[in-house]
């Protein structure tokens, strides 16, 4: 009875704060969506400008702002946090020097994929540009076009490095040409292993055509397909126009969370998920 007439006065009281133009309850997802607009607009936050903001408390504020920098999503500075973006998309650049525990995690499970005596192609990733970091005992060879992935392979005796030639994207750090399509024809990859700036139903996206074009060749070339993707990207609102992969082609998910059942939908049933575990 006492829990009911408690119901009686906060709901008519919480819809009377929303219909004034108070606090709206965020969902933590909703409110990492919103704090990214807002940076978008302001560049940098402090935490109490957030808590103020959604009307949270300053915790619930701090625990957001870690969820964000941690995740690579925005970096932190002292007392809150700014914006990591150039554009709609961080830059690869800007991403690099953003320290993201666990993006790094995330780039040890992936490493665990590759194997000595096989024929791997790394794809343009900070992640996965800290997994190359990793290969250093895998007498193996690596096929990149990514020039950080090839600069971080060369750091150690092994594994066997190709970088695969043709002009360079100085912004994404990547080669790319007309005679590297014809010479991945060559190969066949034991596995693939592929970033993404935003997961849809209908395939990951990313923020340039060529570099799209070469992965799609890439998977055709591929025994086994992997993608290491944050979680957030199933939900980013980035500009990203270039499918590169339909979900069917991937093999296996490296990720930082376990997924929903919504979101397992869109991959084939037999996808193995690798998540990082606390």
């Amino acid at each position: 009875m006492r829990n009911n007439l408690y119901l009686l006065w906060v709901i008519p009281l919480c819809v009377k704060i929303i219909s004034e133009g108070g606090f709206f309850l965020y969902s933590q997802t909703q409110r990492l969506e919103e704090i990214k607009q807002l940076l978008a607009k302001k560049h940098q936050l402090t935490t109490r400008q957030l808590a103020h903001h959604f009307g949270i408390a300053f915790d619930t504020a701090r625990r957001d702002v870690l969820k964000l920098t941690s995740t690579g999503q925005a970096v932190r500075i002292h007392g809150g946090l700014m914006e990591a973006k150039l554009n709609n998309v961080p830059g690869f650049v800007t991403r690099t020097h953003i320290q993201s525990p666990i993006k790094a995690k995330m780039a040890k499970l992936a490493s665990q994929e590759v194997h000595p005596g096989g024929l791997y192609f790394i794809g343009a990733s900070t992640t996965l540009m800290q997994m190359c970091e990793l290969l250093g005992q895998v007498n193996t060879t690596v096929v990149t076009n990514s020039i950080d992935n090839a600069i971080r392979l060369t750091l150690h005796e092994l594994p066997a490095v190709e970088l695969l030639g043709g002009k360079i994207d100085k912004g994404n750090r990547y080669t790319y040409s007309l005679e590297t399509l014809a010479k991945l024809d060559n190969y066949t990859f034991d596995a693939a292993f592929l970033g993404t700036s935003k997961i849809q139903a209908d395939g990951i996206t990313i923020v340039d055509a060529y570099d799209a074009t070469i992965i799609k060749k890439v998977i055709a070339r591929s025994k086994k397909v992997v993608l290491v993707a944050q979680k957030y990207k199933f939900e980013a609102q980035n500009s990203s126009p270039y499918k590169s992969a339909d979900l069917k082609d991937i093999d296996v998910l490296i990720t930082d969370e376990p997924l929903s059942a919504r979101y397992r939908a869109y991959f084939k049933p037999d996808l193995k998920v690798k998540y990082v575990k606390d």
